[in-house]
């Protein structure tokens, strides 16, 4: 069931506890995380060519089942599929019904009981590609710390370099989340709106895919809400509980 909400009703909503935007405008890692994904576009364009040529020869030899391209995420082939893929299921996708309930078990079970023992209120493992160094952003209760490198970092940026504690606590978060077996890459709490965010790293161009726990939710809470947004359709789902599985264009 889809929901349909005004401006107003939506405001109403996100204050009574469904995800939402935040209230400020970008931060640091926002901006930066922006500007690597209009590079990876700019070079993506220019590789295009050559992908599309390898999927037709994949194609061409009548594969069966999803393939992995490295750098550009999961093809399904005719006649395969693949659960673990983000399906065109709709406009805006989303993943099917029981994935959405397997990661946020998993997420509430490994990853949620450590951010909350941290402290965490933002964590980002943003690996090397193309060229530029794996960058991490991690703010917790002993301060706010970054990889101060300066393919990392400007130096007007917050946040002091890791320290021994920090460089310990990290690795907590990441275990977390291998253990859980969700391709989650940041953590926010309130950054992008009530609650704790779950971001999923991707290939896509097109969309950006996060769970949220936000506690309190309401046990009359939608099954969707659906918002139009500047940039197109922005999805909001029910998942169980406290948790929501949100889709929004990339920007």
């Amino acid at each position: 069931m889809s929901v349909q909400l005004h401006d107003d009703d939506v405001v109403a909503r996100l204050r009574a506890g469904a995800p939402g935007y935040p209230d400020a405008g970008p931060d640091a890692g926002r901006t930066l995380a922006a500007a690597r994904r209009a590079l990876r576009r700019s070079r993506g364009r220019r590789a295009l060519g050559s992908v599309a040529a390898v999927v037709a020869a994949v194609v061409g030899l009548t594969a069966v089942g999803p393939i992995e391209l490295p750098g550009f995420g999961t093809f399904a082939m005719p006649g395969g599929h693949d659960i673990n893929s983000l399906p065109n299921q709709g406009e805006p996708p989303v993943y099917p019904r029981q994935r959405l309930l397997d990661d946020v078990a998993d997420l509430e079970l490994q990853v949620l009981p450590v951010a909350e023992d941290l402290g965490l209120t933002r964590y980002i493992d943003d690996g090397g590609a193309w060229g530029r160094p794996a960058c991490r952003v991690f703010t917790w209760s002993h301060g706010a710390f970054l990889d101060r490198a300066s393919g990392c970092a400007n130096p007007d940026d917050p946040g002091l370099p890791f320290d021994t504690e920090s460089e310990a606590a990290f690795p907590r978060v990441s275990d977390a989340i291998e253990h859980s077996g969700v391709n989650v890459y940041r953590i926010e709490k309130g950054g992008w709106g009530p609650g704790t965010s779950f971001h999923l790293r991707d290939d896509s161009w097109r969309w950006n895919w996060y769970y949220s726990y936000v506690p309190g939710t309401p046990a009359d809470a939608p099954e969707e809400v659906q918002e139009e947004t500047r940039l197109g359709v922005r999805l909001q789902v029910h998942v169980s509980g406290d948790w929501w599985f949100t889709v929004e264009p990339d920007d």
